[in-house]
């Protein structure tokens, strides 16, 4: 081993590497505890299913730098193959960052399946959790008949909203955008926020708490010096969000479907459908939610990951380097388990 590593490693054994495992053992158990009830369920409710062949537990990511090839995700698949007995499937995004892609977003292709039976020539599905990220789908017919895929985080979607209203005593985050209703928008410091590089990138391009994260924001808080309230703020990170993303939504497309978390935000919906009316669109921009796919907004993430493992399981590929930049089709996903006790070849 060079002697540069070694050291590198050896400064490595830190009281907050062990605190990061801690919580990866931690999030290992509760996942297997969420796994464990559902089982029970599928078993009870759905038998006509058989047998269950995986779970694929994505894990908390807590680093995602893809110019640099690494994204990092907390998770324990052997607590949770232990605990359940089951394949668990995880690690999905390094093999794509290995052959140079952005390991995100992931869930491009899975929109195109659950949007499969819609007519429209130019439609998008919007995954609006604390990053947004954005699907093309575009219909093309005659000699090039088949569908277009294009995707890219947006920036972000609820991260900071969420962030702003813990800090300022409001939970977790801003039930039904009961905040930022309260406040105005600032456009200055919408436009301000608007200034970060990474709006500025062609895709492919992905981001996360790397870039839009509490010290960023407070930089631009203390930048822009005008007095701003704390639902001022909550509106202007709203609208920053819904500005964001229709900047990114091509005027020819026709319908949006909205998912995740945000989908059920009734003022995130209204700022988003505003904001793409204020972009100069030649047609308007018909939005609804996923539930008009037969997909209740806040399963569609879940499902797609657990597509992602059946895809590693049947050894098919589940990125798509039209989105990713990768340098081609990979398949994705680490397998482990199921835990079984150890037989010696005395034993059969």
């Amino acid at each position: 081993m060079p002697e540069r590593l070694r050291e590198t490693f050896l400064q490595l054994h830190d009281p907050l590497c062990e605190a990061a495992l801690l919580k990866a053992q931690q999030a290992g158990l509760a996942f297997a505890g969420e796994v464990s009830q559902l089982v029970h369920v599928v078993k009870k409710d759905t038998k006509s299913l058989g047998p269950i062949q995986a779970v694929g537990v994505h894990g908390q990511t807590i680093l995602h730098r893809p110019e640099l090839g690494i994204s990092l995700q907390l998770n324990a698949p052997a607590v949770i193959a232990e605990q359940t007995g089951l394949v668990v499937v995880c690690d999905f995004r390094t093999a794509d960052l290995a052959a140079q892609g952005q390991g995100a977003p992931l869930v491009p292709l899975f929109h195109q399946a659950i949007a499969q039976g819609e007519e429209s020539g130019e439609l998008a599905v919007l995954n609006l959790g604390g990053i947004a990220n954005l699907t093309l789908l575009t219909r093309e017919r005659g000699a090039h008949a088949g569908t277009r895929i294009r995707g890219f985080d947006t920036g972000p979607a609820n991260m900071l909203m969420d962030l702003w209203a813990k800090e300022n005593g409001r939970g977790r985050f801003d039930k039904d955008g009961e905040l930022a209703r309260a406040g105005k928008a600032n456009q200055g410091f919408v436009d301000l926020l608007m200034q970060h590089p990474f709006f500025a990138k062609a895709p492919p391009k992905s981001t996360g708490r790397d870039d839009f994260n509490a010290r960023w924001l407070g930089q631009q808080l203390q930048a822009f010096q005008a007095p701003l309230s704390v639902a001022d703020v909550q509106a202007s990170l709203l609208a920053f969000s819904c500005q964001s993303i229709a900047k990114a939504i091509p005027s020819g497309t026709q319908k949006l479907f909205l998912c995740g978390g945000g989908a059920k935000n009734p003022s995130f919906v209204q700022g988003l459908q505003h904001a793409l009316g204020q972009d100069g669109r030649r047609d308007p921009c018909e939005v609804q939610t996923t539930d008009k796919l037969g997909w209740a907004v806040e399963e569609v993430e879940a499902a797609a990951f657990a597509w992602l493992a059946y895809l590693r399981m049947n050894d098919r590929p589940g990125n798509c380097p039209e989105v990713t930049g990768a340098l081609g089709p990979r398949c994705l996903g680490s397998i482990t388990g199921p835990a079984q006790p150890w037989k010696t070849p005395s034993q059969g």
